[in-house]
């Protein structure tokens, strides 16, 4: 009782001396919101320099015990200001936007915001106004106009990834930090990942098992939400239309009172569905679906310290009609996939004293995938359900990251753990259970020997209850010259253990015979990357240029291979292939004048798939170009913009083996997938100060729709080469969104 009544009594006294303490409040220009997690920067006269974030209420305490200082404010898609304060001041200061600003903070790989000019990593930053410039609904839409980026298409399965030349299964994918679960054919389905409450994504490319252990070898995806409502009622509607057969509904309600933050968001995306083929219009290359999903977060600053909860939930149903069957054409076999995911997230992350930093993260994930096949009678209408398959994943994770940063020391420490365990359940899941641990202690170390130059030497080791986990090895170097250039190298080790689904997945059925591999090895990964980036600013132009280099390769990387040819049927499995290798270059350059803005981007990548040893002939890199270049131009005076888009994916050479029945071998033979281009062009126009938007969209106005193969399968397992018509892009689209923003004061 009496530890209860001290405890009382101390929140009690430290709530009186925070209610009283001089503050420094940062608001936005346009609607006078408070922004959390605004930089602040105090320097003293004798040189000393103060940094402090902002809360959830756009507020920091102002440290000044006497005398004055000067200021210096920064928020990403702000401008920065500088003032000046002195002791016991509480002030406000208001930060204008800057539309066309190159520089932000970033929190991948790092916790503690960080500018991405001070980052020792290289990390590319898509902002919520390119998301809407874009009419992005979802990752999908958003990465397919990205560089060094390829986004590929299955009726089924859905969108995949490739980047840096390396599938999606090396790609991992977060919300917050959290990892997206629920793998097909070792993709995530971009198209389930919607944005509606997507703040910016942060990509990393290359590897980054140190921070983020396995399935991180070609790189990182994080995703960041909206966080906080800056007012005591806040929210927004939104209305999609795609001549397609797009038909989006969402919406986000925010809650603020004293330091609680509220905030629900939801929808349902529905597409008609789509083919280009001349046959039956009951089957469609492009399957219908519908999307259902919500969102909660709740948030509290107690001090310096957040605590968050979020949780959200998905849900989709995707239509696949078959084409009527002979001899009488009266019969068709349609499949339905339901698709459920939901996360439950806890987050703490703050200062808890001066230079310490903590963020820990535990979080639950569900994945629920069940095929239902049915006969339909076309004259009755009846159905019949033949066959059913569900397959379900769980993961619970937990993630911790300390930082130690104390401003004018020559070394920062970060260091964290990490735990996680997958279940994976279902019929055609070996023995119908399976499971697997993955333990962990990472960290690294900011050394600074010269003024301009970090060094960031990094370690992770771990414990996989399957394989043996080696010791993880990084180092990121980055020396800036000069004022504006960033000179940054990287080496860094990869491992990937085999999923649950790669080592025991079974799926036997009349057009399907796919085996896991419970002997498979774990993937191990070497990777060398430098970049050189220049960045100014005179007379209003603002610009940026840079180039970068990266080689990657994979020993032991798993791929499905034909392992027997039938009349029937062919088996595959997931075997591990010698070796993979992909090598590349890229060039971008940013202009920014007053309202204009202008990019473009050169990438040329080189791909040497590991074939069988024994095959006849060359196995070389075959590579392929990409262009992608964009503008904008933002009209102030009547607040509209218009953004042009264009990516160029450039003809890409494929080498695969063919089984010679003369020679009685496998011989490496090239075929091609056929380049094209993306253009996309948009008009995004604001009313009733800022209150309403109207976004107007011409999407693929080149009217791309497939696209032609010619090849075997591409992992270079043995197959019989042939031609074939690859859906790619819904052909050229018009589309319309209105936003209405609402807000209800204090």
């Amino acid at each position: 009782m009496r530890a209860g009544i001290f405890i009382g009594f101390m929140i009690g006294v430290w709530a009186e001396f925070y209610a009283q303490a001089p503050f420094i409040h940062i608001y936005g220009g346009t609607t006078n919101n408070p922004l959390y997690g605004a930089h602040v920067i105090i320097t003293q006269p004798d040189g000393k320099k103060i940094y402090s974030i902002t809360n959830v209420n756009g507020e920091t305490k102002n440290p000044l015990a006497s005398g004055w200082a000067i200021v210096h404010i920064a928020h990403l898609g702000y401008q920065s200001h500088t003032d000046t304060i002195v002791e016991g001041q509480s002030i406000q200061f208001i930060l204008q936007e800057d539309p066309v600003s190159l520089s932000g903070f970033v929190v991948t790989s790092h916790a503690v915001p960080t500018r991405i000019e001070e980052s020792v990593f290289k990390i590319r930053v898509i902002t919520q106004q390119q998301i809407q410039a874009q009419g992005a609904m979802n990752l999908r839409d958003l990465l397919t106009q990205q560089i060094n980026i390829r986004i590929t298409q299955d009726a089924a399965l859905g969108s995949g990834i490739r980047m840096q030349g390396i599938g999606g299964e090396n790609v991992k994918i977060m919300i917050d930090g959290v990892p997206v679960i629920g793998r097909l054919d070792g993709n995530i389905d971009l198209s389930q990942i919607i944005l509606n409450n997507i703040e910016r994504i942060e990509i990393i490319d290359g590897p980054s098992s140190v921070n983020y252990g396995t399935n991180a070898l070609a790189g990182v995806i994080n995703l960041i939400t909206k966080k906080n409502a800056n007012h005591m009622v806040e929210g927004n509607l939104n209305g999609y239309y795609e001549s397609v057969g797009q038909y989006n509904l969402d919406g986000r309600m925010g809650f603020q009172f004293g330091k609680n933050n509220i905030q629900l968001s939801g929808g349902r995306y529905f597409f008609d569905g789509f083919t280009t083929a001349d046959t039956i219009k009951r089957y469609l290359q492009w399957k219908p679906k519908e999307q259902y999903f919500s969102e909660i977060q709740y948030n509290r600053g107690i001090g310096k310290l957040n605590i968050r909860y979020a949780g959200n939930f998905f849900h989709e149903l995707l239509e696949s009609k078959g084409i009527p069957e002979a001899p009488f054409y009266i019969t068709a076999t349609d499949q339905y996939f339901r698709t459920i995911r939901t996360q439950q997230s806890f987050f703490l992350t703050g200062f808890f004293k001066k230079n310490h930093h903590i963020d820990i993260t535990a979080s639950y994930n569900y994945y629920h995938r069940r095929r239902q096949s049915f006969r339909k009678d076309l004259v009755s209408l009846e159905k019949n359900m033949f066959d059913e398959n569900i397959d379900i994943f769980q993961t619970w994770m937990s993630r911790g990251i300390y930082n130690y940063r104390k401003e004018g020391s020559r070394i920062a420490i970060l260091a964290g753990y990490e735990t996680t365990t997958e279940t994976a359940e279902g019929p055609r899941i070996a023995n119908q259970f399976q499971w697997v641990t993955d333990m962990a202690l990472f960290g690294s170390i900011d050394i600074i020997p010269i003024k301009n130059l970090v060094i960031k030497p990094g370690i992770r080791y771990g414990y996989n209850s399957r394989f043996l986990m080696p010791v993880i090895p990084s180092i990121h170097i980055k020396y800036t010259p000069l004022k504006g250039m960033d000179i940054r190298a990287t080496y860094s080790r990869g491992f990937r253990a085999p999923s649950l689904k790669e080592l025991f997945f079974e799926f036997v059925d009349a057009n399907h015979n796919v085996h896991g591999n419970p002997m498979l090895r774990a993937e191990h990964a070497n990777h060398a990357g430098l970049s050189i980036g220049y960045e100014g600013r005179k007379n209003n132009l603002d610009f940026a240029f840079s180039t970068s280099g990266f080689y990657n390769q994979i020993n032991d990387q798993i791929r499905s291979v034909a392992v027997a040819i039938t009349p029937d049927s062919n088996v595959y499995r997931n075997e591990n292939i010698t070796h993979f290798q992909s090598t590349g270059v890229q060039l971008q350059g940013e202009v920014g004048y007053k309202n204009f803005k202008a990019g473009i981007s050169f990438a040329y990548t080189g791909i040497l798939n590991g074939i069988y040893d024994n095959a006849e002939g060359e196995n070389n890199f075959v590579f392929y170009p990409e262009i992608q270049g964009q503008t904008s131009y933002h009209f102030a005076k009547w607040g509209g913009t218009i953004t042009t888009l264009v990516k160029y994916n450039g003809k890409q050479p494929v080498l695969f083996t063919q089984y010679d029945s003369e020679l009685k071998k496998d011989i490496i033979k090239e075929g091609f997938i056929d380049g094209f281009a993306i253009l996309d062009i948009s008009y995004v126009q604001s009313f009733l100060k800022k209150r309403l938007q109207i976004g107007l969209y011409g999407k693929n106005l080149l009217n791309v729709t497939n696209i032609q193969q010619t090849s075997g399968i591409s992992s270079g397992s043995a197959h019989a080469s042939g031609s074939s018509s690859l859906p790619t892009q819904w052909g050229a689209t018009v589309a319309v969104s209105v936003k209405y923003n609402f807000i209800i004061h204090h």
